[in-house]
């Protein structure tokens, strides 16, 4: 990357660091919606596992079987 200056007022790099690091990308609303439903349904399968985590062998799962 090549940065030109012509003379103009000076921003201190240090400045430029700082705000290139506050701004984060933003995703558009249907990243965003798409990764909700994800995050969401994550969550109901680590509940459902929960649930009926009594149903689980523990022995064939220590054994990777």
């Amino acid at each position: 990357m090549v940065a030109i200056t012509y003379g103009v007022a000076r921003v201190p790099a240090a400045r430029n660091v700082e705000r290139a690091r506050s701004a984060s990308p933003r995703q558009n609303i249907v990243g965003r919606i798409f990764t909700a439903i994800m995050e969401a349904r994550l969550r109901q399968a680590y509940r459902e596992i929960a649930r009926r985590a009594y149903l689980f062998d523990n022995k064939r799962v220590l054994r990777g079987r």
